[in-house]
């Protein structure tokens, strides 16, 4: 709504309702009326000190509104030059047009022109994004301030050395680039600054600034660039605090930047504003300033609130301004601190009470209803005439009234009715009023729907009717949800939608409620309890036990907790034994045997354990995934379903929860996948067997020894033992492929077991699977894959795939570490020849003071100490094989994880290479363009070690 349009003005109006605000003083909260805010900020100013008025309060509290409406109230004031700064469309550069407006004076000239200087030199938000960059580099750098807000107590040395750190960071390209993404930091905060904000957007002002989180960027992404930048973002990524302090010391100057880029470098706002306030003393006015937001002047901020304290006198005119500001914001501005009254409006929900709520919802309602014609008319422009009423004029007034209710002012509520509204208010607004929330998801959003939807009689309110709000109806228990779904064919959706808003007591149905079905056209169904998921029999003279508390299934219905371990494991054992007892009462003809944890059955080959079923968004499930689950979602018929399970397995009936039903649902899906188990237990294990032979074998190299004969690889595939340091890559592989090799096994054991007259199986009979195991004794990985899409091409190609994934993963940390070493170390190097030649020009070279360093021994030493000789070898037969293309195979060359030993054999040579660059530098000093030969230098420096040995001796 444009300030000061009448039309804008008459809606203002309509929708306007006085509510309770609240001063601060003395740290003490009383309560006032916005009339009282408005006679503070209008009282004569009987001194020099500026009368500063700040409207505080979290977001969507309607701090802006109050400010708007105190312009509304002001009137005619000849006596004051005012000046509107609106949250809408609001830039640094807008805003300072506002205070200059009507202001002709040479700095006023002069501000115009380098704002319009600034603007032109912007084209586009990349391009601000660039310069806000690049200014803030350099006032970072070249800044001489010893004092950070954000950085205290911190020594000169150290914030030289952070500005360092940041302008290395900031004159990145690729780091600017992270800073500089379309979703990124830098473009937010730019948006906010040229006038990005929409109208109804609340602005955080966390948006504003730029924090620790901004600048958590992927280290991947530097992997081409030098070892310099390469470890300071690897430090920025790792360190939180050294995040925080680049943070701070990049937003200490984020302001000044965004005032120089957006508004000029020559722009000096503390100057006009004088300049501005003389001019105004001039006209014997006086300047009254009201801000919608401040936070949107983040750039000008401090100028602005440096101007606004400089108290009146003969050259400058007094001064009045109200500034809608977020709570907390204030204190950031020292000027402002314990300056000017107080108001917030931050105020519990209970405090405006139903009464005021639902006359708040109304007015908005009745300010839709009215034409255009009838808000501009003059008397409703007269700030103290009624608004008028809509309904008057409407010849349905008298049965919606009756049907849906009216506000206090006499405004129908149609199509809410009074709990509609309440029931409403409580989703969107808990705890603390937020009127922003109530107009978007109470009033728009509701209200699009009914548009649409009442037009189709039996149709509104819908499944969308406030779906943002409650989705799954959640004053409606599931069994009730479940049995409306059930009876009601032609409009459940809307039926639950009526009792989960328009009931007193959802989801009971009221004369209230029947009124508004009947008017909208909406069929009820009849015998709807509370509790319909338990109710008891007509006429059943025993009373029930104390039955399963339906709280936590409930909520899991509705998609507010999960269903905790206990409930959910007797749910699933429960399904289990019911699958298992089907199974052998039917002809499946499939051996059934228990194990001896309880929680897993040998039907055939195949193992079902009670974490197959599945249940969504549940505890005590297992980590593992499983190939053939029985799943239960989060609905409301499996919400009955599951209280009708605990309800059986605790009293041993099946008809106390939904009269049975439940049961008679369920066994035609226990049905289909008993039949299912059976198959997989019986058709396919006697094929599968090949391919679970050759998985076994395969993931037997997972082991330490995974032997080279039948016998041998026989224990390994059985009962294998892992290295002592196995990498951790593999480890997820293993963990991956847990599945596939106990499908494996129970293939093998099933077709590798004889049967007694006992039923139970007897030891494992080698002969079976021998021949399988020799024709594929020597492959590390899958083959050939079988022919067809069953069970054994199934199994083969889950492993496959699982261990090329695993192999790519495992070798590209391994190439990389190797390449690190490589980059200093050649494979041919005598690791142990070098090590002594190294340590002894070390020693010395400490001894006469030429290391670079203070500390280059023990930091060569530490590395040193880490190093062996099989690090070596290990570096030299992965080079080899890194030169033949790894492939799934090779997977099993590094379980044994040789990153450890890589990682000390390159910090190790990274180390030596910069000690022997530095001590070059003190033996043979060099021009600065000059590159130094390290190889050359080796080889000298070993010459020198020689004859140093040699010195030695003779010495002794």
């Amino acid at each position: 709504m444009e300030v000061d349009d009448p039309r804008a003005d008459a809606v203002f109006r309509a929708i306007h309702q006085s509510l309770p605000v609240r001063r601060e003083q003395g740290g003490r909260l009383t309560e006032v009326s916005e009339t009282d805010v408005l006679q503070t900020f209008t009282r004569p100013i009987t001194s020099n000190e500026p009368l500063l008025l700040f409207v505080k309060g979290e977001k969507g509290t309607g701090k802006s509104h109050l400010v708007r409406w105190l312009k509304s109230r002001l009137g005619p004031r000849p006596a004051w030059h005012v000046v509107y700064i609106e949250k809408r469309n609001t830039s640094l550069r807008r805003v300072t047009e506002r205070i200059l407006a009507g202001i002709d004076t040479p700095k006023a000239r002069l501000l115009r022109q380098e704002l319009a200087r600034a603007s032109s030199e912007i084209a586009s938000a990349d391009e601000a994004v660039s310069a806000l960059l690049a200014r803030l580099d350099q006032l970072v750098t070249f800044d001489s301030a010893t004092e950070i807000r954000g950085l205290p107590e911190v020594p000169a040395a150290e914030l030289a050395d952070l500005r360092r750190k940041t302008h290395r960071l900031l004159g990145d390209y690729t780091f600017r680039n992270e800073l500089s993404r379309n979703d990124g930091p830098i473009h937010r905060i730019v948006r906010l600054a040229r006038g990005g904000a929409e109208p109804a957007e609340s602005v955080d002002e966390a948006d504003l600034h730029l924090t620790e989180a901004d600048l958590q960027v992927d280290p991947s992404g530097f992997d081409d660039l030098g070892p310099e930048i390469q470890n300071l973002v690897g430090s920025l990524v790792s360190n939180r605090p050294l995040r925080g302090d680049i943070a701070a010391l990049c937003d200490w100057y984020l302001p000044r930047a965004k005032a120089e880029v957006f508004m000029g470098q020559g722009t000096d706002l503390l100057s006009v504003f004088e300049d501005v306030r003389e001019e105004i003393a001039s006209r014997g006015q006086e300047l009254c300033l009201l801000i919608e937001d401040l936070v949107l002047l983040h750039g000008i901020d401090k100028q602005l609130a440096q101007a606004l304290t400089i108290p009146a006198s003969s050259r400058l005119c007094k001064l009045r301004a109200a500034i809608a500001v977020t709570s907390g914001y204030l204190s950031s501005l020292d000027t402002f601190t314990n300056r000017g009254v107080q108001f917030t409006l931050d105020i519990g929900i209970d405090t405006i009470g139903q009464a005021g709520l639902r006359d708040f919802v109304g007015r908005y309602l009745n300010a839709g209803r009215l034409r255009e014609v009838e808000l501009a008319a003059p008397k409703s422009r007269n700030q103290d005439s009624p608004v008028p009423n809509a309904c008057l004029s409407c010849p349905d007034r008298s049965q919606c009234h009756a049907t849906f209710g009216t506000s206090g002012d006499g405004y129908g509520l149609y199509p809410f009715n009074g709990a509609a509204v309440d029931n409403l208010i409580k989703l969107a607004s808990p705890g603390e009023f937020q009127p922003r929330e109530i107009l978007r998801e109470v009033i728009r959003a509701p209200l699009e729907t009914a548009e649409e939807e009442l037009p189709f009689g039996g149709t509104f309110p819908s499944g969308r009717f406030a779906r943002t709000l409650d989705e799954v109806r959640q004053s409606v228990s599931p069994g009730v949800r479940a049995a409306i779904r059930r009876l009601n064919h032609s409009s459940a959706d809307t039926e639950l939608s009526l009792r989960a808003f328009y009931a007193q007591s959802p989801p009971l149905a009221d004369p209230a409620l029947e009124g508004v079905a009947a008017y909208l056209g909406v069929q009820l169904t009849p015998g709807i309890v509370a509790d319909q998921e338990e109710r008891d029999e007509p006429g059943d003279p025993q009373p029930r036990a104390q039955r399963q508390p339906g709280q936590e299934v409930d909520q899991w219905a509705n998609g507010v907790g999960l269903l905790p371990s206990g409930p959910a494991n007797r749910v699933r054992r429960w399904v289990c034994e019911a699958v298992i007892a089907h199974l052998q009462n039917g002809p499946y003809g499939v051996v059934i045997t228990r194990t001896k944890t309880g929680r897993e059955w040998l039907i055939g080959s195949h193992a079902l354990r009670s974490s197959d079923v599945t249940i969504e968004r549940s505890q005590g499930g297992g980590a593992l995934e499983s190939s053939n689950p029985f799943h239960i979602k989060a609905t409301d018929e499996n919400a009955v379903l599951i209280r009708g399970i605990l309800s059986a397995s605790e009293e041993g009936r099946l008809d106390i929860v939904d009269q049975g039903r439940w049961f008679f649902d369920l066994q035609t899906r226990i049905s289909h996948y008993a039949s299912t188990l059976a198959r997989l237990g019986t058709v396919d294990s006697a094929t599968a067997l090949p391919a679970a032979v050759q998985a076994l074998e395969v993931l037997r190299y997972a082991t330490a020894d995974p032997g080279q004969t039948v016998r041998g690889a026989l224990a390994a595939m059985l009962v294998p033992v892992s290295p002592a340091q196995q990498n951790s890559v593999v480890q997820e592989f293993l963990r991956e492929v847990r599945p596939i090799r106990d499908e494996a096994l129970a293939i093998v054991r099933a077709q590798a077991t004889a049967a007694k007259g006992t039923g139970k199986p007897s030891l494992l009979d080698v002969g079976a699977v021998f021949l399988h195991m020799q024709s594929n004794l020597k492959a590390r990985s899958v083959g050939e894959l079988p022919a067809g899409d069953g069970v054994d091409a199934k199994l083969l190609r889950q492993l496959q795939v699982r261990q090329s994934r695993a192999s790519v993963h495992a070798w590209t940390s391994v190439i990389r570490a190797v390449r690190d070493v490589e980059r200093f170390l050649d494979p041919a190097e005598d690791l142990a020849a070098m090590l002594k030649v190294v340590d002894r020009l070390v020693s010395e070279g400490h001894a006469r003071g030429r290391l670079p360093r203070a500390d280059s021994q023990d930091l060569y030493e530490e590395a040193r100490s880490k190093v062996d000789a099989g690090a070596m070898d290990v570096y030299r037969r992965l080079k080899r094989k890194i030169a033949s293309q790894p492939g799934p195979d090779d997977l099993w060359d590094v379980i044994d994880d040789p990153l450890p030993q890589l990682h000390a054999l390159g910090h190790y040579s990274a180390v030596t290479n910069e000690l022997l660059s530095g001590l070059a530098t003190t033996l043979a000093p060099t021009s600065a363009a000059r590159t130094v030969d390290t190889d050359a230098l080796i080889e000298e420096l070993r010459a020198l070690a020689g004859m140093l040995d040699q010195a030695s001796q003779g010495a002794e």
